[in-house]
């Protein structure tokens, strides 16, 4: 056979059985066994308290709900109106919020999203949490001194606008684990926490609103 045409062969093969796993895993009805199939098929790469993280065989990221605030916080990073450039690609997901593929992002550190947007991250952090505390619980969040530099980026007031649509809570947006890199801008990975899943699924006050 052609070198070419196996090539297409494999990569054919791959996405039908990239297909085949995603569709198992919308049909299995229990969080414990998505995830024990994931984890025989897929490469772990981190997991938090709602979600895991998995790599697909063609270097894309799956985020497979581990329970219920799993599930809202990828619906609402499917949400269309998430859509952004500062805001990392949903690629597919399932209705439910079972899983959702985005594109594999390398984290940047502090040091990095400085040099990217000549931003001191710390700062970043507080002019958000200063432009969101109206639903945050952190009212009496002081406007940072050099805030009118900030609000005028362009990365600031696309996260905010977006942010305050959905109502997401700053305490990840200020958190620099949260951010990658995409064609030389940091770009948001996770944006899953809003007021309304916080409220709902989360009891513990020092979670994610400060």
């Amino acid at each position: 056979m052609h070198p070419k045409l196996v090539k297409f062969a494999t990569i054919f093969q791959a996405l039908a059985s990239q297909d085949d796993l995603l569709a198992q895993l919308s049909d299995l009805p229990h969080f414990q066994d998505r995830i024990t199939l994931a984890e025989k098929k897929l490469k772990h790469l981190s997991s938090g308290s709602s979600r895991i993280i998995y790599q697909l065989p063609n270097g894309n990221v799956l985020k497979l709900a581990k329970n219920k605030k799993g599930l809202a916080q990828n619906k609402i990073e499917a949400d269309p109106g998430m859509a952004s450039p500062f805001i990392n690609a949903t690629i597919d997901s399932d209705p439910e919020g079972i899983w959702k593929i985005s594109p594999f992002r390398e984290k940047i550190t502090e040091k990095e999203f400085q040099e990217l947007t000549d931003i001191n991250f710390k700062d970043f952090g507080d002019a958000l949490r200063y432009a969101l505390k109206s639903f945050s619980g952190n009212k009496e969040q002081s406007k940072p001194t050099n805030y009118e530099q900030i609000e005028k980026t362009s990365i600031f007031q696309e996260i905010t606008k977006i942010a305050k649509k959905f109502k997401v809570l700053p305490g990840d947006l200020a958190r620099i684990s949260s951010l990658g890199k995409a064609d030389d801008h940091p770009i948001y990975i996770d944006m899953g926490l809003t007021r309304e899943i916080y409220d709902t699924y989360y009891d513990d006050a020092s979670s994610s609103q400060s």
